[in-house]
């Protein structure tokens, strides 16, 4: 209990400390009667609706930390990015600051906080409820899995790194065609290529994937039904993410739209 209370007192401490310096800006809102964090950074809003994109970030990390790796606001300075805050996790890879991904009836805290969060920015900023992204690494790929099972029908596409979607279970199952870049390391060691290559020819069965062409030099797509493509890289590192594919990500949300 005591490293957990110092834990947080570290977080919450770097949240403040790091948000002069960050760019973005630190929302804090109530989620369940929990006070909840997410760094956003947004261009100057004008009478033109903008893309949403929310970047997950793994376990034991932060909303700073995935804003510096995964840097989507830097390749896509039309777009509103967000970078949510997870709360304390136990168990899988490691302990620490994560996502919840539900396996049963209850969506839980995570799924619950994004609704939360998703209302306020969208009453706050002037968004294209036809350009709404999510993305994710490990176990913020897990949560962007997730979302495509229970939350799919707001997305226009999703991308997820090093991860897999074998803790939703059942809930898998409700994962319908939608647009998905699935990156994985040929050396990684947590989410093996193995698990990678299953998600991706799962992806390609639900959106009824045919035919491929090369997207770019790293990434080869799949072509799906009614544009419900999926772009799929193989890198030869391990589970870290690797930050070249942050333009490829947003490359990919770009061409869906």
């Amino acid at each position: 209990m005591l490293r957990l209370t110092l834990l947080l007192i570290a977080l919450f401490s770097a949240i403040y400390c790091k948000a002069e310096n960050s760019g973005g800006q630190i929302l804090t809102l109530t989620s369940e009667d929990t006070q909840r964090y997410a760094l956003i950074f947004a261009p100057e809003q004008n009478s033109t609706p903008r893309p949403l994109v929310f970047v997950f970030h793994g376990r034991g990390g932060s909303m700073h930390g995935i804003s510096r790796q995964m840097d989507i606001h830097n390749h896509w300075k039309d777009a509103v990015v967000v970078y949510p805050q997870g709360m304390w996790c136990e168990g899988g890879y490691r302990d620490g600051f994560g996502w919840v991904v539900p396996d049963g009836r209850d969506e839980g805290r995570d799924i619950r906080f994004f609704d939360t969060l998703l209302k306020h920015i969208k009453q706050h900023y002037n968004i294209n409820d036809n350009n709404i992204y999510a993305t994710g690494h490990s176990n913020g790929g897990g949560f962007t899995h997730a979302l495509w099972a229970l939350r799919g029908d707001i997305f226009k596409g999703f991308a997820v790194s090093a991860a897999g979607s074998v803790r939703l279970k059942e809930n898998a199952k409700k994962r319908k065609p939608k647009p998905i870049f699935i990156i994985g390391g040929s050396e990684d060691n947590v989410v093996r290529i193995e698990v990678i290559q299953r998600e991706i020819e799962t992806a390609k069965r639900i959106n009824g994937c045919s035919t491929r062409r090369k997207f770019s030099k790293s990434t080869t797509i799949y072509k799906g039904t009614n544009r419900n493509d999926v772009a799929v890289a193989i890198h030869p590192s391990g589970h870290k993410f690797q930050r070249e594919f942050t333009e490829e990500i947003v490359n990919f949300f770009k061409y869906l739209q």
